[in-house]
């Protein structure tokens, strides 16, 4: 489980990573602990923070990095951890470019 100043990024890469590897599509939205958007916010600054919102919505609520698509579909970062194959491109990758 990370646990440096990049926790909550990695995280929610995982999350998107995960939901992407087991339905093949981006989700849409991920939801997770304030304290985790506003750690993410403020390691990635305003720039950074625009990209990613604009290919994704984030919002604050007392789950562990759940990422969920308009369909139901949702993959739980806090109970299944990282995803047994990496999606390529990596969400990393995904989100800032």
């Amino acid at each position: 489980m990370p646990n440096g100043d990049d926790r909550s990024w990695i995280r929610l890469c995982a999350a998107i990573d995960g939901f992407r590897s087991r339905y093949g599509h981006w989700p849409t939205r991920v939801r997770l602990f304030p304290v985790a958007l506003e750690a993410v916010e403020h390691l990635l600054g305003p720039v950074t923070m625009d990209k990613v919102r604009g290919r994704i919505e984030l919002f604050a609520d007392e789950a562990p990095h759940v990422a969920e698509d308009a369909a139901g579909n949702a993959y739980d970062f806090g109970k299944e951890g990282f995803g047994p194959t990496p999606a390529s491109p990596d969400a990393r990758a995904w989100l800032t470019q």
